[in-house]
Order: C-alpha cells, then sequence, then structure tokens
C-alpha cells in the first residue's frame, strides 16, 4: 500500500495513507492531516523566503557602506573679532581614529574635542541606505589681526589616511562696544543697547551686479539685510515698483540665519531678502526707489524685575523701520544702426529650425518647429517671421518656454511649433528664417539665419484636389462655388421706369397709420400712469396675485412638515389679502372692523366667519405643538375656498 501511494500521490498524502493503513487505532481524518501539513509547509517557505531576503539586504547593506565614499570636512566662520570664541568643526561620515589637527598657533584652543554622532537609515524602492555622520568640536579664540589659514587635519578610517580641506578665516579687530551678532549668546555682562539704533547697526542695499547697461539688457538686483542685532522677524516688507523696468524674480530661499560678513572693518550678520533680473524698458537714467520694512529686533534692557534678571537679563522686542537709499541705473539707447526685423532682442542667441517630416500627403498635419535658445531677455524677443509657401494651411503656433532665471541672468529656449495641412502636392521649400539681436558685450547686432528647408508633398489616396490653378485647386473652386449663394433664384416682378409711388394713397398711408398707432399708444401709456397713481386700485389688484404667492409659499412649507412657517405665510396671505382688498392698512387691520368691511361688500356671513376662524386657528397654532398633517392640509383647502368665495362676492 506505501508503494502504491508513492506511486501516485505526493509525499505528505501518502505518509497519511500509510499511517490510516499500518494503525488499528481511530480512524485519521486524513484531509484534515492534508491541509494542515500544506499550511505548514506554506509557512516554512514563506520564512525561508524572507529569511533570504533579509539576509540579501543586509550583505547589500554592508556592502554600501563599504563601498561609500568616505568624506572629512572641515568648517569655521569665515569672519571673526580678536578675542571672540569660535568653533572649528570636523565632519565624518565613517567610522574614524587617530584624529591630528594641523598647527593651531595662531589661535588659543580652548576646549576640545566635543564628539558627536547620529544615523539614519533609508529605504527606498527596497534598497537600504544607511549614513552615519560623526562631528569633532573643537573651541578657538583668535589673537591677532590677519588673514589665517588652517590647514587640512588628518584621521584614519579602517588602514587608509583622509585629509580634510583647509579653512580660511579673517580676524578683525575688536572694537569697544562690541555688540554679539545674531545667534551669539548675550551674558549678563553684554552691554545695554541704546535706545536709538542708529544706521550703522541695521540698515538694507540694494545692490546692482552693473551700473551701466543697454536698453532690454538684464542687470541683477540684490536686496541684502545688514545687522549688528539680534532679529527675531521681518513684517511689513515693501518692495519698489520698478517703474521703467520688466522684472522676474528669482527664486531666494528664506533666511535661516545671517552670514557673518566684513563691512568697512566691521563684522555684519548678512542675509539676502530678495533677488530679480531687471530689464529696462528705455534708455535714459531709470530711478530704483527705495526698499522699506520692519525689522523686529530682541535687545537688552538696562531694567531689572526681579533677581533671576543677574543670570538671564531682561529682553524687549522693539520694532524698526528701516528703508533702503534709491538708486539711479544708467540705461544706454541701442545703437541706431538696427538691422531690418529687429524686434528688441538683447543678449547672444542660437535659432534652429526642423519639421517632424521630409515627406508629406496633402490634408496630412506636419508641425514645424523653430526655437530660440540662449542667455539674454528671452521673455520679450519677437515671434520672427516665416514666409509659409502658397497652398499650406497654417494655424497659428503654440509656444513652449524652458527658462530659467537665476543671478547669473535670464536663459534658456523658447519654441514656436506652427501645424501646417498642405492642400496640393508638390515641391515646396521655407525659405530661411533671419533673427537679430544685440549683444551687449561687443556691442554689435547680430543676424542669424536658419537653412532653407525643402518639403515634398504627394498626393492623397483620397485626394482630387490636382494641380494648383491660379493659386486654387479644385477642390478650393468646388468649395467657393458651394459657397456663392444668389440673392433671388425664382420669378422677379418688373417695374416699369418712371412708376414713382410719390403722391399715391399708399405713400400717404406710410404717414398717416403709424401716427394714428403713436397716439393710440399715448393714450395707453397715459391710462396706466392715471391708474398707478390710484394707489387702492394698484392695492386692489395686486391682492390676488400677492395671496396666490404667499399660498403657494405655504403649501411649501407643508410639503416639508414646517408648521410654523405654514402658518405664518398663511396668516400673511390672509392678513394681507383683507389689507389689500379691504383699503385698510395692516397697522389698522383686526378682526372687527376686517368682518365689518367684509360684510358691507356683501360677503356671506358664513363665509366672514370661517375666515375670522382660520385665523384665529393659524395664530394658535404658530407657538402650539406641532399639529397634525391633515389639519393643516384642512385649513389649506378651507383658505383657499373661502378666498376665492369672498373674492368673487366683492366682484359682483
Amino acid at each position: 500500500m506505501f508503494t502504491e501511494a508513492k506511486a501516485y500521490m505526493n509525499p505528505a498524502t501518502a505518509f497519511i495513507v500509510f499511517c490510516s493503513g499500518v494503525s488499528g487505532r481511530k480512524k485519521i481524518n486524513t484531509d484534515r492531516i492534508k491541509d494542515s501539513l500544506q499550511f505548514a509547509a506554506w509557512g516554512f517557505n514563506f520564512i525561508l523566503i524572507r529569511a533570504i531576503k533579509l539576509f540579501s539586504v543586509c550583505l547589500l547593506t554592508l556592502f554600501n557602506a563599504t563601498a561609500q565614499d568616505v568624506e572629512f570636512t572641515a568648517s569655521a566662520p569665515p569672519v571673526v573679532e580678536v578675542g571672540e570664541q569660535f568653533r572649528l568643526t570636523y565632519s565624518l561620515n565613517r567610522q574614524g581614529t587617530d584624529l591630528r589637527l594641523p598647527d593651531l598657533a595662531d589661535f588659543n584652543l580652548i576646549s576640545g574635542p566635543g564628539t558627536s554622532s547620529s544615523s539614519s537609515v533609508r529605504i527606498v524602492n527596497g534598497q537600504m541606505t544607511q549614513t552615519r555622520s560623526l562631528t569633532y568640536t573643537y573651541t578657538l579664540i583668535a589673537t591677532g589681526a590677519g588673514n589665517y589659514t588652517i590647514g587640512g587635519a588628518t584621521i584614519m578610517v579602517e588602514s587608509d589616511q583622509y585629509t580634510s580641506n583647509p579653512v580660511e578665516i579673517e580676524v578683525v579687530p575688536d572694537r569697544e562696544g562690541r555688540r554679539s551678532l545674531p545667534g551669539q549668546q548675550q551674558s549678563p555682562d553684554t552691554p545695554v543697547l541704546p535706545a536709538e539704533i542708529s544706521g550703522e547697526d541695521l540698515f538694507v542695499r540694494i545692490l546692482l551686479d552693473k551700473n551701466e547697461v543697454f536698453q532690454g539688457e538684464g542687470v541683477v538686483a540684490t536686496i541684502k539685510l545688514y545687522s549688528k542685532l539680534d532679529i527675531t522677524g521681518i513684517e511689513n516688507v515693501r518692495l519698489p515698483s520698478f517703474s521703467g523696468f520688466f522684472q522676474q524674480h528669482i527664486e531666494t530661499p528664506p533666511i535661516r540665519g545671517l552670514d557673518r560678513e566684513v563691512i568697512d572693518g566691521e563684522i555684519y550678520g548678512t542675509g539676502v531678502l530678495r533677488q530679480m533680473i531687471l530689464f529696462p524698458q528705455r534708455s535714459g537714467e531709470l530711478n530704483i526707489e527705495s526698499f522699506e520694512m520692519d525689522a523686529l529686533v530682541r535687545q537688552r534692557t538696562g531694567r531689572r524685575s526681579s533677581l533671576f534678571d543677574d543670570f538671564f537679563g531682561t529682553y524687549e522686542t522693539q520694532r524698526i523701520p528701516v528703508s533702503s537709499r534709491p538708486l539711479t541705473l544708467k540705461v544706454k539707447p541701442l545703437p541706431d544702426q538696427q538691422p531690418p526685423g529687429f524686434t528688441g532682442a538683447v543678449g547672444d542667441y542660437n535659432m534652429d529650425i526642423d519639421a517632424d517630416h521630409g515627406e508629406i500627403r496633402t490634408n496630412e498635419a506636419l508641425s514645424l518647429r523653430l526655437t530660440i535658445s540662449g542667455k539674454g531677455n528671452l521673455q520679450l524677443l519677437g515671434q520672427p517671421g516665416i514666409d509659409f509657401p502658397p497652398g499650406f494651411e497654417v494655424y497659428d503656433p503654440g509656444v513652449t518656454e524652458n527658462i530659467k532665471t537665476g543671478t547669473g541672468g535670464q536663459e534658456g529656449s523658447i519654441t514656436y511649433e506652427y501645424l501646417m495641412i498642405p492642400r496640393s502636392e508638390g515641391n515646396f521649400s521655407i525659405p530661411p528664417v533671419e533673427f537679430s539681436y544685440f549683444n551687449p558685450e561687443n556691442e554689435a547686432f547680430h543676424t542669424i539665419t536658419t537653412g532653407e528647408l525643402n518639403l515634398i508633398v504627394h498626393r492623397g489616396e483620397a485626394d482630387e484636389s490636382g494641380p494648383a490653378v491660379a493659386g486654387y485647386t479644385r477642390e478650393d473652386l468646388r468649395i467657393l462655388g458651394r459657397d456663392i449663394r444668389f440673392i433671388k433664384t425664382g420669378s422677379v416682378m418688373l417695374k416699369r421706369i418712371g412708376d414713382d409711388p410719390f403722391g399715391s394713397l399708399r405713400f400717404y398711408l406710410w404717414y398717416i397709420v403709424p401716427l394714428f398707432v403713436f397716439v393710440f399708444l399715448i393714450i395707453i401709456q397715459r391710462k396706466n400712469i392715471r391708474d398707478r397713481s390710484d394707489i387702492a386700485l394698484m392695492k386692489n389688484r395686486r391682492a390676488g396675485k400677492m395671496t396666490r404667492r404667499r399660498l403657494r409659499s405655504a403649501f411649501r412649507y407643508l410639503k416639508e412638515n414646517n408648521h410654523q412657517g405654514f402658518f405664518e405665510e398663511m396668516l400673511k396671505a390672509c392678513w394681507g389679502y383683507l389689507s389689500d382688498k379691504l383699503l385698510i392698512p395692516v397697522s389698522d387691520l383686526n378682526r372687527e372692523n376686517a368682518k365689518a368691511a367684509l360684510l358691507e361688500r356683501n360677503v356671506a356671513e358664513k363665509d366672514t366667519g370661517r375666515l375670522m376662524e382660520i385665523i384665529g386657528e393659524c395664530e394658535f397654532a404658530r407657538y402650539a405643538p406641532s399639529p397634525a398633517a391633515g389639519d393643516m392640509q384642512q385649513i389649506y383647502r378651507d383658505t383657499v375656498k373661502i378666498i376665492t368665495d369672498v373674492e368673487q362676492n366683492i366682484r359682483q
């Protein structure tokens, strides 16, 4: 039995059959055992596959860590003052040993190294990347003014030695009353800032990379902040209008911290607020207005409110308006000898033209692309003219701009894509396209030309256009024939020459009939004016119209089961109808005078009484619990019937 099972079953099933045959005890449930063994085999395979993948990822991570390039860099502030403490930091992306510093004889080493490490693991598309960073920090003091270069340090990574980059530091003389820069922690001994801050402590400048340009030539304007104070924020920024310029903003990252820079022998914290490229649109002297803003400055005060102020100090935030000085840019006009077709392009450009096919059939679409690339005022270029061959249907071009604006200027390309459809066969050519521009570097005009573009058009399969005749194809002539619409194609009534209608009856009727119509319209208009001036008559006429409108609104509330809105509209309908129909003001209207007026108008006493009952029921139901839907429907039907009867009785 075991041999037979082995031949026709998988091993798990064969084992179950064998066990059921050799055992004389309780019968075994073979299906359940088979499912359990298959589930166990599936779980074992799943765990094995996961273990292999994890082992592969670990090997790959270890390989990436081993193959990762070693980076050993040094950094320090570019400018410090004599006697100021600063940090010299070395960063390593691997585990290193035996760090050796360069010669630091020009500085005093206060402390170090302070060591810190960080690591991160990133998994992207199943690939794990692990980075590790090790930082060594030393605290130094500058002892003398001058420009110094700290040589590279060395460190051992495994069996290899690596050297860091050198660091250049400018040390400026210390001045009395030096204030701490933004980002430095002030000690309690720090002198108190004056109540009025001078323009040397905080100012803004607009810097231009050129002081003299040609018309249309770009100039980079940088708005830069200079500060010796602790700035916590900037508000109410007001940019100049830049009248006479076409401007393009340069993407400027937000200020995270101020950089150190020496201005007139003093250290300032500097930051770029905004950058843009300005293209002057006219020649002469163009004025750039002031840039204005409000700076929030945190400063230490001399007031003490508690004992802890001696240790921590007392600070307050002050709003200081800051503005730059206006500038004047000299713009030179372009030379007078401008080539024909010049559209104002200034810079350095290239031009290329191509088509997606050299051969095409009639009535098929063809794309022609003209690309102008280079550096300059790309967004102010004029579209070059192209002389398309006759027999081509040309659509307006699609314009694609690929322009980058940066501190180096504006560069990129502009592509004009034309869709053309040839309507006749033959060999055609697009003449060379010319484009002229002014190069401010050599102060001369240049004209670039594309090559001639040849196109071969074959007759389409279902095309019967044939050759062109006098600039038109036979298809064009057929379409033109269908476009012609004759003025009159039926029988024509002829009149005898000299048959003049002047003095006939028809001639006088053309004058008399409009006169009678005009008089009739005047009479009707005057009657309408008199009717509108009669307020009582107008209110009487509109009574039914307003009542129907309010009843429709009440019916809508009835459908929505909004009993409060329903009864309010019913009351407005009843009282409004009585006020307009009986000519009684709403303020003077009540049940007694309304009932008396209805009886005077020959309204049946039964109808009058029922209308008063309905008004009472509506007034009571407005503030009572929600009534049944059937009661509301009955009140609505009775109201419509009573008002209809009253209207008929009053008209009689």
